[in-house]
């Protein structure tokens, strides 16, 4: 086959095949190619976000939010975020538009923000570069080559009003606001199962929040918050984060703002101890509540969020941190979520007073009085409700450590001797427990327990054999309501906390989950007026329990109170 001369018809063949592709058959419709393409009803936005260090090298700024607004037509803005090269593309309607920043860009002891107009044409691209030559620049502190040293006391004074307590019916935790429009980030676990959800910003400041998106399998959450309720304060800037290369290093300081234990917006300051793709282990100490909270490094970027605690038997653990690129892909998600979606109502919710009673007095009422348990106590059908005040709860602490130093006392003299009836100095130790000011706050707590029941088979058997029995709850605690006449009283916090029980004894075991409340109300609904009515509901039964506060009940409160509500204004007469 070599050589051979090729035919001469297969150039002709292949040019009357390709002129007769080329010609339309009879009465077909010609394509667009040959009849002309519609017009262009939109353009293209490509913009290149790039910062020039001080050696000169080009930093593109990736993930970085943005606000598209149209100019002069009342059409709500778009966002926008910039790939991990720095450049964002989008197609839009012809026009005269604005691109602003939502957050500045740091760099070297700079804030670069921007703020340009720029036009699409139709069928055209419009390209954009946002630089430091076209950006609003503010310097923030001079960059050094000491940079890695963080002031931790500066951080927190200029991120604290940005990072909020998380409120839950079971329990709290902490966010921080990562946009203007209102989105806070946390973790998965404080708000799961929440059916109150809810951010207290300041002691005078709590407002509804709700749920955008939710990644439970790296724990994390976003929620949003109405915008006018945090205009103003401080968002917090994510930090670029590869997940194979983290902004920090083993050995880097980093501080963590929570909301731990019973306390509001705490600092604690660390080192890093490991880097892993998707965690950060570190020795700066978090506690129940830091859950959610936002860990920064020295340039005041956050880097991680707070996510759980590796205790140890002796000294505080490490600290797990959830690496904060796992966050991103969340938070792309609730930018799409919320567009075209209301904000949760901007309405204020009830706080508790910043009065806290004196521990001395305290104690002083609790010693005069003596107040009991059982005085404090109401039946709701199978559940056992229990009033508390701060009165109350050092009554029983004081009671308890007299009956323990007279115990002692009595074992050491022998049985048959008499023994003083103070039995030492009551309040010993009231000093450690008077150190906890969630005991001196001014709010009312009704606590709703299920009362626990020993089973059918197991009290037959125990009968019978003298075995343990077993026990478990009798119903599930679902909602109360307290009413004062006609008005419900907004409760300071609605909780219903889920109770694991496992314990193995030799006369009865437990093994069951239960739910149990634990309101907080303002003393001021206890003073003299209307009637005071609680409604207990249990799970999954329609008509709830009617309990009318009895009127010894009532008084021993409102005593309990008296320093509170004395500096209150006297509520005007009825009618008046």
């Amino acid at each position: 086959m070599t050589g051979r001369r090729r035919p001469h018809w297969r150039p002709f063949v292949l040019v009357f095949v390709l002129s007769f592709s080329l010609a339309p058959f009879p009465g077909a419709t010609p394509s667009a190619a040959w009849a002309g393409a519609p017009p262009a009803t939109t353009g293209r936005l490509e913009a290149r976000v790039v910062l020039v260090a001080g050696d000169l090298s080009l930093k593109p700024v990736p993930k970085q939010r943005f606000l598209i607004r149209p100019v002069g037509d009342g059409r709500a803005p778009i966002p926008v975020l910039t790939g991990f090269d720095g450049i964002l593309r989008q197609e839009l309607p012809p026009g005269a538009y604005r691109i602003e920043s939502t957050a500045p860009v740091e760099l070297e002891g700079k804030r670069f923000s921007w703020d340009v107009e720029f036009e699409i044409r139709a069928g055209a691209t419009t390209t954009l570069e946002l630089s430091s030559d076209n950006a609003h620049v503010e310097t923030t502190v001079p960059a050094t080559p000491a940079a890695k040293e963080l002031d931790a006391g500066a951080l927190y004074e200029r991120f604290r009003n940005g990072v909020f307590k998380i409120v839950t019916d079971g329990g709290h935790g902490t966010g921080f606001l990562v946009s203007e429009d209102g989105l806070i980030l946390t973790n998965h676990h404080v708000i799961a199962d929440a059916t109150f959800l809810a951010a207290k910003l300041d002691d005078r400041h709590k407002h509804q929040v709700v749920v955008v998106t939710e990644d439970a399998p790296h724990d994390v959450a976003v929620l949003r918050i109405h915008p006018d309720t945090v205009r103003g304060r401080p968002v917090l800037p994510l930090a670029d984060d590869p997940p194979d290369h983290a902004p920090v290093a083993v050995g880097d300081t980093v501080v963590a703002i929570g909301n731990p234990l019973t306390t509001e917006t705490i600092l604690t300051k660390g080192v890093v101890s490991k880097v892993e793709t998707d965690a950060l282990y570190s020795d700066v100490n978090i506690n129940p509540g830091n859950s959610g909270g936002p860990l920064l490094d020295h340039h005041g970027q956050v880097v991680g969020i707070s996510t759980f605690g590796l205790g140890a038997d002796r000294g505080p653990g490490l600290s797990g941190i959830t690496r904060i690129h796992l966050a991103r892909r969340t938070l792309d998600s609730a930018l799409a979520a919320m567009k075209g979606k209301e904000p949760p109502s901007a309405r204020p919710l009830p706080v508790e007073s910043t009065y806290r009673f004196p521990p001395e007095t305290v104690k002083t009422m609790a010693l005069a009085r003596s107040p009991k348990m059982k005085e404090y106590h109401l039946e709701a059908g199978k559940i056992d409700v229990q009033v508390f005040t701060p009165v109350l709860v050092a009554s029983e602490m004081l009671r308890g450590e007299q009956e323990a130093a007279q115990a002692r006392q009595k074992r050491r003299r022998g049985k048959d001797e008499e023994v003083g009836a103070a039995g030492g100095d009551p309040g010993q130790s009231f000093y450690t427990w008077q150190k906890n000011q969630e005991n001196f706050r001014p709010v009312v707590r009704i606590r709703a327990y299920p009362e626990v029941k020993m089973t059918a088979g197991s009290a037959f058997l125990m009968g019978m054999t003298g075995s343990g029995g077993k026990l478990r709850f009798k119903t599930d605690f679902d909602r109360m309501e307290l009413r004062r006449g006609d008005q419900i009283i907004e409760p300071i916090h609605p909780g219903r906390i889920k109770e694991i029980v496992n314990v193995q004894g030799n006369v009865a075991s437990m093994k069951d989950i239960g739910y149990w409340g634990s309101y907080e109300y303002p003393p001021e609904a206890f003073r003299p007026g209307a009637a005071l009515i609680l409604r207990v509901w249990e799970q999954g039964v329609p008509e709830p329990h009617v309990l009318p506060f009895p009127d010894d009940l009532l008084t021993r409160v409102r005593e309990d109170y008296r320093p509170y509500l004395d500096t209150l204004v006297p509520e005007a007469p009825a009618g008046g």
